[in-house]
């Protein structure tokens, strides 16, 4: 779901309030969906970018063992280049193949690394809840996401445990 946590880069196509047609303004996801959709702006494609801070971000994951804090908006940010790769890939049928082929490759990749990302960070979320729930120090290093189910499940397994 596009909420505004993240900025996406656009071109300006045509006019709109402040903007001329060719400004590269920096919006909030959701607007960028919205203008992206109604063909006022061109969504600047920068999954490649989004896909090495996924691959950074596993690796640094994968050789640590507390959680690492993640960048902020990384969530959000991929999950807007899965929305515009599919939506791109679905609607643009009058584009060269082999755009077609390279945004699929993409879309591809991106899906598996952050799907990935999740998992390793879930399975970590849940192993610190074992030892150390409600911890402040997790939680600062968690998404907004990831908090509200370190929370939640911290909370559970206090209950279930019985310990407050």
């Amino acid at each position: 779901m596009l909420v505004g946590r993240a900025l996406i880069p656009v071109k300006v196509l045509k006019s709109f309030g402040s903007w001329k047609a060719g400004d590269t303004p920096l919006i909030e996801d959701w607007k960028a969906k919205e203008l992206w959709e109604r063909g006022i702006v061109e969504i600047i494609d920068e999954s490649e970018k989004i896909i090495r801070e996924l691959e950074k971000v596993i690796n640094e994951e994968k050789n640590s063992e507390p959680i690492t804090s993640i960048p902020e908006g990384l969530y959000e940010r991929a999950e807007f280049y899965i929305y515009y790769l599919e939506n791109y890939v679905k609607t643009k049928t009058d584009v060269d193949i082999e755009i077609l082929n390279a945004k699929m490759t993409k879309l591809s990749n991106l899906k598996r690394k952050y799907q990935y990302l999740k998992r390793l960070r879930f399975n970590k979320i849940i192993n610190a809840i074992m030892f150390r729930p409600g911890s402040l120090e997790i939680l600062s290093r968690l998404s907004l996401e990831e908090r509200r189910i370190y929370l939640q499940i911290s909370q559970i397994r206090n209950e279930w445990l019985g310990e407050k």
